[in-house]
C-alpha cells in the first residue's frame, strides 16, 4: 500500500512540474513579442525649418489666415493667425496634417468679426490696381498709340474713297456715307490689333467675327432710328422737296429747313422749329405747296334769287381780271355751285403766283372788291331766312326814310384800295429770312440743297 501511494504521489508531482514547465514556455514567448512590438524608430527626414518655411507658402498662396505664424518644433507644427470664417480655419488644420514631416498640429488660430468700417480691404485693392496699371503702363501706351495711327487711317481712308467716288456719285450725302462704310474695315482691324496687345485675345476674335451678329443685334435694338436712317437716305436721292420749300406733311406745315440722319426741321408761319422724323415724311403724303409756284384758291359768294346770274357772274369776273395778283393764264372762274335756302351760291376760282404774292392776302382784296362791285350794282346778297319771334312787340319809330339812290351810295363809301392791301407780298419769303438766319445744324449735316 505504501508503495502505491508513492508511485501515485511520484506520478502526480511529475505530470505537475511538466504541466508547469509547458504553460511557462509560451508566457515567455509572448513577453519577447511584446517587446519587439513596441519599439518605435523615429528617422526624421524633413527639418523642421523646412516644414514652416513650406507651410508659410501654403499659407500665402491660399490667403485663408491674416497675420499667420508658424512655428515647427520637434514635428510639432504650431499655427497662430486670424481668421473671419471658420472653414478657412478648418482647412488649414486638415492641410497642416497633410504636410509631410508633421506629427501634430497646435490649431491656435482666433475666429473674428470683420469691422463693417473696415477700409484695409479697400485700400489693398487700391494699391494691387495701382500696381497692376503701372506693370500694364507700356503695353497701354503701345495700344493707345496704334488706337491713334487707327484713327488716322480711317480719316486717310475715307478722304481717298471722296475722291475716288466723288466724280461718280453726285448726292453728297451718299459720297460721305459710302466714304464712311469704306474706312469701318480699318477701324476693325486697329481695335483687334488694340484688343490684342492689351490681352484681350478671346474679345478681339469676338469682335472681327461677331461684327454681322452685332450689327443685328443693333439694328433690332435701334429699329426706329435705323428706319429714319434709311428714310434720310431716300428723301436725299428722291428729293420731293428742298431747302425754302413750303410743305404740308402729316398735319404740319411751314418752310423746310434742314434734313439730317435724324429728322427734318421746317419752320412754321408762326416761327416755330418743328422736327419731323424723316421715316413720318416718307411714309405719309407730302404736299408740296411752293413746288409750283401757281396756287389755286376760291370762295363762295350768295346773290339774291331776283339779280341776274350772268351779270354777278361777268361783274365778280371783271374784278379778278383787273386785279394785278391774279393770273390771266390759268384764267379765273365764276361758276354757278348751288341753290341756298335763300340765296344763289357763286364759287369764285382764281390763280396767284405764291412765290410772289400771299394768297390769303389776296382772297381778302378779291372778296372786299367784289362785295363792293355787288353793291354799286344793287346786286343783293341776303342772309338765309330766319324766323325771329319778340314776344315783347317792336317799338316802330318813324323818322325821313332814305330813297334807294341814297342807300345805294352809303353802300359804295368802300374805297377801291386800302392800306392793308397796299403789300400782298407772300409771308413766306418772311420764313425763309428767318429760318435762314435761326439754322439748327450746320450746314454740313444737310443731306439736300
Amino acid at each position: 500500500m505504501n508503495r502505491s501511494f508513492f508511485c501515485v504521489l511520484f506520478n502526480l508531482i511529475f505530470f505537475t512540474a511538466f504541466a508547469q514547465d509547458d504553460s511557462q514556455e509560451p508566457v515567455e514567448n509572448n513577453a519577447s513579442w511584446i517587446d519587439t512590438e513596441q519599439i518605435i524608430t523615429v528617422n526624421q527626414t524633413v527639418t523642421d525649418q523646412a516644414i514652416a518655411n513650406r507651410f508659410e507658402k501654403i499659407l500665402k498662396v491660399s490667403q485663408r489666415v491674416n497675420d499667420a505664424q508658424v512655428k515647427v518644433t520637434e514635428g510639432i507644427l504650431v499655427l497662430e493667425g486670424w481668421t473671419a470664417d471658420p472653414e478657412d480655419k478648418a482647412w488649414v488644420e486638415a492641410a497642416a496634417n497633410r504636410t509631410e514631416g508633421v506629427i501634430a498640429v497646435v490649431n491656435n488660430i482666433e475666429i473674428r468679426l470683420i469691422d463693417q468700417w473696415d477700409l484695409q480691404p479697400a485700400v489693398n485693392e487700391a494699391v494691387s490696381l495701382y500696381d497692376r496699371f503701372i506693370r500694364g503702363l507700356p503695353t497701354l501706351t503701345i495700344a493707345l498709340l496704334v488706337l491713334l495711327l487707327t484713327w488716322v487711317a480711317a480719316r486717310v481712308t475715307s478722304k481717298i474713297a471722296t475722291r475716288v467716288l466723288q466724280n461718280k456719285v453726285n448726292n453728297l450725302f451718299v459720297l460721305r456715307m459710302s466714304s464712311r462704310l469704306l474706312a469701318i474695315p480699318v477701324v476693325v482691324v486697329g481695335i483687334y490689333l488694340v484688343l490684342q496687345l492689351t490681352g484681350l485675345t478671346n474679345l478681339a476674335i469676338t469682335v472681327v467675327g461677331g461684327t454681322g451678329l452685332l450689327g443685328l443685334v443693333i439694328g433690332i435694338a435701334f429699329k426706329d432710328i435705323a428706319e429714319n436712317f434709311l428714310a434720310s437716305i431716300l428723301i436725299s436721292i428722291q428729293r420731293p422737296f428742298k431747302i425754302g420749300d413750303y410743305i404740308l406733311v402729316n398735319g404740319q406745315e411751314g418752310v423746310v429747313q434742314s434734313v439730317t440722319t435724324r429728322g427734318t426741321v421746317i419752320m412754321s408761319l408762326e416761327g416755330n422749329h418743328i422736327h419731323v422724323p424723316n421715316a413720318i415724311i416718307y411714309k405719309n403724303t407730302i404736299v408740296n405747296v411752293t413746288a409750283n409756284p401757281n396756287i389755286r384758291k376760291d370762295f363762295t359768294v350768295g346773290i339774291g334769287y331776283d339779280d341776274s346770274i350772268i351779270e354777278a357772274q361777268q361783274i365778280a369776273l371783271d374784278v379778278l381780271l383787273k386785279h394785278e395778283a391774279v393770273l390771266n393764264d390759268p384764267e379765273p372762274q365764276v361758276l354757278v355751285d348751288n341753290l341756298g335756302a335763300a340765296t344763289v351760291n357763286l364759287v369764285i376760282y382764281f390763280w396767284v403766283d405764291g412765290q410772289k404774292n400771299s394768297v390769303t392776302k389776296v382772297k381778302s382784296a378779291l372778296i372786299r372788291l367784289i362785295k363792293r362791285a355787288y353793291d354799286q350794282a344793287q346786286i343783293s346778297m341776303p342772309d338765309e331766312a330766319r324766323e325771329v319771334v319778340f314776344p315783347e312787340g317792336v317799338r316802330v319809330f318813324h323818322g325821313q326814310q332814305k330813297t334807294e339812290s341814297e342807300k345805294t351810295v352809303e353802300k359804295t363809301k368802300e374805297p377801291v384800295n386800302n392800306s392793308v392791301e397796299q403789300d400782298l407780298s407772300n409771308e413766306v419769303e418772311e420764313i425763309r429770312k428767318q429760318s435762314a438766319e435761326n439754322q439748327l445744324n450746320d450746314s454740313r449735316d444737310n443731306l439736300i440743297e
